[in-house]
């Protein structure tokens, strides 16, 4: 069974309560996909409560501990597995309200990937804005820099490919879930590298301003 997941806590610092009238960008686009057999929204809102009972979703209800902005994806979706019953042979999907673009033939062949026997996780990647050969640290009590990757690499066209890790899509087989990391990734996850068209149309609406680009694509 594939599980759409959609997290929608309450409290939001940059643009507040973006999560409500964000809510329908992601939901209009899960109930297209009909190979989604089951939609769960985690959430302590009861505006968005309300919205999600209307499209017949089913509801976590997510503790206060659960909906502060220190918890990991990972403990919400460890308590939402466990409340609501999931089996391990289950696919779950993310699906971050902030991001609101989005593409269904990416989704499909995600899908399609996931499906295989040895494809547990799946998540997209993006070109690594700052190669990380090119990034230092200052440790504060020796008073030095440190390169956070050693190497000596000066020409750019000699750095190794790099890459960002982005939640535009990721899923992961249910059982797999105590092997992920925080951000539901590990080194066995299939990247999912997503093209120029996509990442150049992906923004997260975190900021009124980011609110306001997004208006007037």
């Amino acid at each position: 069974m594939h599980i759409a997941i959609i997290p929608a806590r309450k409290g939001s610092k940059g643009l507040p309560f973006k999560n409500r009238f964000l809510f329908d960008y992601t939901a209009d686009f899960v109930d297209k996909e009909t190979w989604f057999e089951r939609v769960i929204v985690s959430t302590n809102d009861e505006e968005i409560t309300k919205k999600a009972l209307e499209r017949n979703y089913d509801i976590h209800y997510r503790t206060e501990k659960l909906a502060g902005d220190a918890v990991s994806i990972k403990q919400v979706f460890r308590a939402i597995i466990s409340d609501m019953k999931i089996s391990n042979e289950d696919v779950a999907w993310l699906f971050y309200l902030p991001i609101v673009y989005r593409k269904a033939s990416d989704f499909q062949k995600a899908r399609q990937i996931i499906e295989k026997d040895h494809v547990a996780s799946l998540c997209g990647f993006i070109p690594a804005k700052t190669h990380p050969y090119n990034c230092w640290f200052y440790d504060e009590k020796e008073k030095m820099l440190n390169r956070c990757i050693g190497n000596d690499v000066f020409r750019r066209q000699d750095l190794p490919p790099a890459w960002m890790h982005h939640h535009y899509v990721c899923c992961f087989k249910v059982g797999e879930l105590d092997g992920l990391n925080s951000e539901l990734i590990n080194n066995k996850t299939y990247p999912f590298f997503l093209d120029g068209d996509t990442v150049e149309n992906l923004i997260e609406i975190d900021t009124p301003e980011d609110y306001e680009r997004w208006s007037k694509r």
